[in-house]
C-alpha cells in the first residue's frame, strides 16, 4: 500500500468517526430536566377560571363571562358584555352599560395585548372624549382579532336617555344611541372606515 493510499485510509476514518459522533450526538437525551425542549408542567397548567377584572394596562380577565363582574370605571374584561352586539369590521365601538353614568367601550385586536380605555371620559363641547391606550410596542402578542371591553365613567351631566356624541381616540366620532331602558345595555355604535 502506497503512502497515498494509507493517507486516504486515515481521512476517511476521521470523517467516518466525526459523522457517527454528530449522529450519536442528534440521538443524545439531555440528562438535566431544565435543559429539555417543549412545554413543562407548569406552561400546561391551564389559566384561572376566576374572573377577576382588572384596570387598563393590566392583565385583562381570561373569562368572557361577565356573570359576577361589578360594573365600575377601569373595569376591562376580555368578551362583549351581555346585551351587546360585535362588529368584526371595525375597530371600535360604544355603548350605554346598563348602570346609570357608565358606558361601554369595545375594542378589537389582539386578546393578549387589548387596546383599552382610560377609566373616566372628559366632555369637550358636549361630545365625550374617551382616550384609548395601546397596548406596549414592544409586546409580544397574538395574532387574534377579539372583543375586549373597557367600563368607562362619564362626565357629570352625560344623558343615557338621548343619543350622545362619544369621540373614541383617534379611531373616529360615534353616535351612541339612547339606552332602551334602565337597568339595559344600550345599542352600539361602531366607527366605520372611510
Amino acid at each position: 500500500m502506497s503512502t497515498v493510499d494509507g493517507g486516504r485510509a486515515r481521512v476517511r476514518a476521521v470523517v467516518g468517526a466525526a459523522a457517527v459522533a454528530l449522529a450519536l450526538a442528534g440521538c443524545a437525551q439531555p440528562t438535566d430536566p431544565g435543559a429539555a425542549s417543549g412545554p413543562t408542567e407548569d406552561a400546561m397548567t391551564p389559566p384561572q377560571d376566576s374572573p377577576t377584572p382588572t384596570a387598563p394596562g393590566g392583565p385583562v380577565v381570561p373569562a368572557p363571562d361577565w356573570a359576577g363582574v361589578e360594573l365600575a370605571p377601569g373595569v376591562v374584561v376580555r368578551g362583549l358584555p351581555e346585551g351587546v352586539a360585535g362588529a368584526t369590521d371595525s375597530p371600535v365601538g360604544a355603548a350605554w352599560a346598563p348602570a346609570d353614568g357608565l358606558l361601554y367601550v369595545v375594542t378589537y385586536g389582539s386578546s393578549s395585548c387589548p387596546t383599552t380605555a382610560e377609566p373616566q371620559a372628559a366632555d369637550d363641547a358636549g361630545t365625550l372624549v374617551v382616550t384609548l391606550v395601546p397596548p406596549p410596542a414592544d409586546a409580544i402578542c397574538t395574532m387574534d382579532y377579539a372583543p375586549t371591553t373597557s367600563v368607562v365613567g362619564m362626565p357629570d351631566g352625560a344623558d343615557a336617555d338621548g343619543p350622545v356624541s362619544v369621540r373614541l381616540g383617534d379611531a373616529g366620532t360615534v353616535e351612541v344611541p339612547p339606552r332602551p331602558g334602565t337597568g339595559e345595555a344600550g345599542q352600539a355604535a361602531w366607527v366605520t372606515s372611510s
